[in-house]
């Protein structure tokens, strides 16, 4: 059997301990679609050995699926295949998942297990085993160490009309349990009829009214409450409104006062009244860096709606930085972000990695390797990805030292300067080009130095060059110049107060 193709349940008894696989639904198994994308609406995602038996050690498989039509979102219920309790993940194997293709989009969760193999694959989607993506695509990672492993999984999968997307905390009905933005863009929600009126503070007895007088432009149905933190003093988000039982939603962004029990409204007042739909921008300014801000969104006249919120600018969100490529044998330095009192910690997909703590890491790998860094502080334990790819490049060489200008011996300090032309090609993408002990930035060949402060004494000089980011990469020419005579003899004074 071709082993990229996917396999076929049959029968029954082909799969055993899987009581709900039928003739002829599709079984797409971790190992044999490995490194491929399935485009599908059913079926069953398993581990690498479904039904009763464990999955293998030191599996390392990524699999994206994306729905049939491009449009759907894709729903994956863990447990189809037996019991939901039975489905667990050894504490040393790790199940990834990623929003979109590959594993540059959102990290949606990372799965293992406790000591006591408790935590099991339904803490993906509550007591149900219902999994969302968020969008029309997702890919998973496996990855399993060399010793120990449990049952793994069996998902059912279903595509779902695009409407509220799920892996993030809902909205609250009360300010006070206001979750936070923390991921860069995904955040869902929905302005649900379940929703009551919550009229915090100073917004008691707001009962909308015109722009641009109002705190809310509008009256209040059905608001829910979220919060983040500003990283700029404006701040931009793209809203993206649908499926509306209704004309829209209306917003606004708060700052509030907990001493005064005071609101004021941070965005336009023409957003929080009337009906918004589609795709628009929500702005604030006049922010304060590091200070937490309110969203309020409500259903216009209890319009029901789902929503999408992308942190465009200005709000502190975990994030690993953009994606690197290096050449081999260099070094990538990561870097961390996110809300105000976070700390890092980062490991690498497959191991090899971490964890390791801290916002800032150097790191050298053989090949190309995928970083995640979990932010835990204020967004709990909010992930990101950042994959640096490494290239083989040519190997760095420096063919050639040449002596440029040469200046006059300084008397008070004995000392003069020298131009150096260093050639070169295929120079390391960081680190300095070091000259005689003095470094200098990499700015291309051929690239000309001046050293300063060297020694007048009339003899000749050794050069030597080299890249600090790679110690192989070097050349000494002898006597490349010669250094000016000495001019720090006794000075000159008249002897009867004139000059003879």
């Amino acid at each position: 059997m071709n082993l990229n193709i996917v396999k076929y349940g049959l029968c029954l008894l082909l799969i055993s301990g899987i009581s709900t696989l039928q003739a002829q639904t599709p079984v797409y198994e971790m190992d044999v679609i490995n490194g491929t994308t399935v485009t599908t609406c059913g079926g069953l995602f398993t581990d690498s050995n479904p039904g009763s038996g464990h999955y293998a050690d030191n599996e390392n498989y990524q699999v994206t699926f994306c729905s049939s039509n491009g449009i759907d979102l894709l729903n994956f219920n863990f447990g189809s295949g037996s019991n939901l309790t039975n489905e667990r993940i050894h504490p040393s194997d790790t199940l990834y998942i990623y929003d979109g293709v590959g594993t540059s989009g959102i990290l949606l969760a990372a799965v293992t297990g406790t000591a006591a193999s408790t935590n099991r694959l339904e803490v993906l989607g509550g007591s149900s085993g219902d999994f969302l993506s968020l969008s029309s695509c997702i890919t998973f990672v496996f990855v399993s160490d060399g010793a120990n492993n449990e049952d793994g999984w069996a998902a059912g999968i279903s595509c779902v009309p695009p409407t509220i997307c799920g892996s993030n905390p809902a909205p609250s009905d009360l300010f006070g349990g206001a979750p936070f933005i923390c991921n860069l863009d995904g955040y869902c929600g929905t302005t649900s009829a379940s929703f009551g009126e919550d009229y915090p503070g100073n917004l008691l007895g707001n009962t909308g009214g015109t722009c641009p007088g109002p705190l809310f432009g509008g009256t209040l149905e059905n608001n829910s409450w979220l919060q983040f933190e500003a990283a700029a003093t404006n701040v931009s988000f793209d809203i993206s409104v649908t499926n509306c039982a209704g004309s829209g939603i209306q917003i606004a962004i708060f700052d509030y006062n907990p001493a005064t029990g005071v609101f004021t409204r941070m965005s336009p007042c023409a957003l929080s009244d009337g009906s918004n739909n589609g795709n628009f921008s929500l702005t604030g300014t006049g922010l304060t860096v590091g200070q937490n801000y309110f969203i309020m969104v409500d259903g216009n006249a209890g319009s029901v709606c789902d929503y999408s919120i992308s942190a465009n600018s200005g709000i502190a969100v975990a994030d690993a930085g953009p994606d690197q490529a290096i050449c081999s044998g260099a070094s990538a330095n990561l870097s961390a972000t996110g809300p105000a009192g976070s700390t890092y910690s980062w490991s690498a997909i497959g191991g090899g990695f971490g964890p390791i703590s801290g916002a800032n890491q150097s790191v050298t790998p053989a090949s190309t390797t995928s970083y995640v860094v979990t932010a835990t502080g204020t967004c709990s334990a909010a992930m990101d990805t950042v994959v640096v790819t490494v290239n083989a490049c040519a190997a760095c060489s420096i063919t050639g030292l040449a002596a440029g200008a040469q200046s006059a011996c300084v008397p008070a300090s004995n000392t003069y300067t020298q131009d150096v032309t260093v050639t070169y090609s295929n120079p390391p993408g960081s680190g300095t080009l070091n000259v005689n002990g003095q470094t200098f930035s990499i700015s291309g060949s051929p690239q000309t130095v001046t050293l300063t402060g060297l020694t007048a004494n009339g003899n000749p000089v050794n050069v030597t060059a080299i890249f600090s980011a790679d110690p192989a990469c070097t050349m000494t020419t002898n006597g490349l110049f010669t250094a000016p005579a000495s001019c720090s003899g006794a000075p000159c004074t008249p002897d009867n107060g004139t000059w003879d």
